[in-house]
């Protein structure tokens, strides 16, 4: 009798050069090429649009392993029966505006990377359900595409105003489909907040409505009154972002509308088991 395990979830830790995995993501999300299409994108990466990986010191590494033993159980099932292994890659510590993401996995056996700039980051559990949800995002494309539908967003392929585009902050976490229209009204912009000196950590999110070709930077209230002002500005910038938000801090937002649907289409095994 052996512990086998009762999930199929697993982490690999990058604890060498990572640099090779980040490559093979780019051949299928092309991350780095559209940052490099876009001279504010450029310009808000230091000119450094592709970055180095770092190595996980041997001291961590021990820690981290550990850390990630104990709190696996305590991830929402339904994360750890639909996801397989998950690459654990560290950054540069300014990669990225030193924000954690996601980049698509390296081969048909790895789901997905998590990049951390900082591996301490790690250690926050809602950050951990956060990117984990956004690889299943990616994994479970179909699903989420139906599942926002039914929550009133739909994939938007037009074309933005030139000033809104020019600014438009790109994310690796959404880079396949940036842009969504929410009940054929509004679509969440990332808009750098200095347009002159364009930094990842400061932006904000306007709301561009392309049936009167109008752009506000307030939340809209048809927004607003199905998720909630409780939720960061942040959060807005995409329905990705929204979920992800959501399931990894369900006590935070179990009261608002769009948590009830979302339980109610991914099931409670979509919540954390703590």
């Amino acid at each position: 009798m052996g512990n086998t395990p009762s999930h199929n979830l697993s982490f690999k830790l990058c604890t060498s050069s990572g640099i090779i995995f980040i490559a093979n993501s780019e051949q299928k999300d092309h991350y780095f090429d559209i940052c490099n299409s876009s001279p504010q994108n450029i310009k808000a990466r230091n000119n450094e649009v592709f970055y180095n990986c770092n190595r996980i010191p041997l001291i961590d590494i021990n820690g981290i392993e550990n850390y990630l033993e104990n709190i696996i159980l305590l991830l929402p099932k339904r994360l750890l029966n639909d996801l397989g292994k998950v690459r654990i890659v560290q950054l540069m510590p300014t990669s990225d505006g030193g924000m954690p993401h996601t980049r698509p996995g390296d081969n048909e056996s790895i789901d997905g990377i998590i990049c951390f700039p900082n591996i301490s980051q790690l250690y926050s559990f809602s950050t951990l359900i956060h990117e984990l949800w956004h690889i299943h995002q990616r994994k479970y494309l179909q699903l989420w595409r139906s599942l926002f539908l039914k929550q009133g967003w739909i994939e938007w392929e037009g074309e933005l105003p030139d000033e809104l585009e020019y600014n438009r902050r790109y994310n690796p976490d959404t880079i396949d489909c940036p842009l969504f229209l929410f009940r054929g009204k509004w679509i969440p912009i990332p808009i750098f907040r200095d347009i002159s000196n364009p930094k990842l950590g400061e932006v904000d999110i306007w709301f561009y409505n392309p049936g009167n070709r109008i752009w506000i930077k307030s939340i809209p209230p048809e927004l607003l009154s199905y998720y909630s002002d409780s939720l960061p500005s942040s959060a807005y910038e995409h329905p990705r972002e929204l979920t992800a938000y959501i399931l990894s801090e369900p006590d935070k937002y179990k009261d608002i509308l769009a948590f009830k649907d979302l339980i109610k289409e991914m099931g409670i095994i979509s919540l954390p088991n703590n």
